[in-house]
């Protein structure tokens, strides 16, 4: 990897929106969030093709949502400790059968559905949509 893909993989991890923390199983500890490939052109849309796994601000991993990423399974609706507010357990299965539970933000939950919304098992969706449509307008 040359230096500017280094660089630019970098500054990603560290301007990424955190959508939610690992909190068990493959990639424990890290937090998660959207992005594109990093040579692609910066947007401002809210539309990304990639979920990544990211350490402090190191990347550990990322994946094609569409290709790489087999299901998000809705587990339940948990409470954060350090805020007390709620956030959504959910199982993230990839195709090697690897799994871990994501702890997923409630302030950031509408931008993360609408990326991932493909990949949620029709259970999860339904929730989802459900959850989105209760949320406050801003």
């Amino acid at each position: 990897m040359g230096f500017l893909d280094n660089f630019l993989k970098k500054l990603g991890a560290s301007l990424a929106t955190r959508y939610g923390v690992v909190s068990g199983g493959k990639y424990e500890g890290c937090h998660i969030a959207l992005g594109n490939p990093p040579k692609e052109k910066v947007s401002t849309a809210y539309s990304f093709s990639q979920l990544l796994f990211l350490k402090d601000k190191e990347e550990v991993v990322r994946f094609n949502i569409a290709t790489e990423i087999l299901d998000v399974e809705y587990i339940e609706t948990i409470q954060f400790e350090a805020t007390g507010k709620d956030g959504y357990r959910c199982k993230i299965t990839f195709p090697d059968g690897d799994t871990c539970e994501v702890d997923l933000f409630p302030s950031r939950i509408q931008v993360l559905y609408n990326n991932l919304k493909a990949n949620m098992l029709e259970e999860t969706r339904k929730f989802f949509e459900k959850e989105i449509e209760n949320l406050p307008q801003v």
